[in-house]
């Protein structure tokens, strides 16, 4: 499939416009020769736009880190009715999760993964875009890792961070910034905390506004722009049924709002058949599972909604030509000579 045309919100990219004003950068100056207008928050513009002004500000400011150091200073408004729902949650994990149910609201990253094991959660994603824009994903992982430990305290530092992206020459700002050891050149972004972050307390969690604000994001969600959003929505829904089988179309149409009949209509003029939607959703998660050494292929079968591992090892080797084991061992030692 082609790459998706995913989309930033401008009231995002106001962290940086912000940023970029206390250092003595014109606004003016950085929005030379890029399509947008700053002062309407609530447009959008491609990822590659949104990439191309990090760039452009990284190279007049002369700072490589630049995405890290916009991300750490992130705050709620910045990520507008997202922000204002995540802080009024009770706990981490419930912020954590209205990220990811939102995130679309700011940035498209191809649906947001939370997964929830005894001794850590890790939130994943692949844009499934051009990139990766290296400064635009740094902002968001600082942005995630910043806003976490304002809302949580200590107990939000992530174990590890995952990115897809091949290691910059110099990572000590990575080490500062996002506290904890990072892995370059991986399948899929993934920030992987502490289990016992879950249940960490918010520092001011108010229902009331926590309940306002999540109908405003409801509202908002409904409202963006369809284009390949159905799309994203589709593979999300998909992802999150995969280990209670079966994965119906009717469900995954109800959860998107639509009939069996228009999910249907869609997914065939996108030339896609519901069970090839499914299959590549598999294997991107398959990918994605077998390049976090700590699952084993039992794992990663439960995790793919398989009963059995020779299940899941004939499926692989159908959209691979490879088994399982034979991947992870050929993935491991490319990123081993990067």
């Amino acid at each position: 499939m082609t790459a998706r045309a995913n989309t930033v919100a401008v009231g995002y990219l106001h962290a940086l416009l912000d940023y970029a004003r206390g250092h003595g950068l014109a606004v003016d100056t950085l929005l030379a020769e890029l399509p947008f207008d700053a002062a309407d928050r609530d447009a959008r513009v491609t990822e590659a736009t949104g990439a191309a002004l990090f760039d452009r500000a990284a190279t007049l400011l002369g700072d490589d880190a630049l995405g890290l150091h916009v991300g750490e200073q992130v705050r709620p408004g910045h990520y507008g009715a997202l922000g204002f729902v995540a802080m009024n949650c009770a706990h981490l994990g419930e912020a954590l999760e209205a990220l990811r149910r939102y995130q679309a609201l700011v940035i498209d990253l191809g649906g947001v993964e939370l997964q929830r094991g005894a001794t850590a959660l890790t939130l994943s994603w692949n844009p499934g875009t051009d990139g990766p824009y290296r400064q635009l994903a740094e902002f968001n992982l600082a942005g995630l890792v910043s806003f976490s430990r304002w809302m949580a305290g200590a107990q939000a530092r992530p174990l590890r961070i995952d990115v897809m992206y091949a290691q910059p020459a110099d990572t000590r700002e990575h080490a500062r910034v996002l506290g904890c050891p990072v892995r370059f050149s991986q399948a899929c972004y993934r920030v992987t905390l502490p289990a016992a972050a879950l249940d960490a307390p918010l520092i001011q969690p108010d229902p009331a506004m926590r309940e306002l604000m999540q109908r405003l994001a409801d509202q908002q969600l409904r409202a963006l722009p369809r284009g390949e959003d159905w799309l994203a929505q589709a593979r999300a829904q998909i992802a999150r049924r995969l280990r209670q089988p079966p994965v119906e179309l009717d469900a995954v149409a109800g959860a998107l709002a639509l009939s069996s009949r228009s999910l249907q209509r869609r997914l065939q003029a996108e030339g896609l058949r519901f069970s090839q939607l499914v299959d590549e959703v598999r294997r991107e998660l398959a990918e994605r599972h077998l390049a976090d050494a700590a699952l084993d292929l039992t794992d990663i079968a439960f995790l793919l909604g398989y009963s059995e591992q020779t299940a899941f090892q004939r499926a692989f080797k159908r959209w691979t030509g490879t088994t399982p084991a034979q991947w992870r061992t050929q993935h491991c030692r490319r990123v081993s000579r990067a």
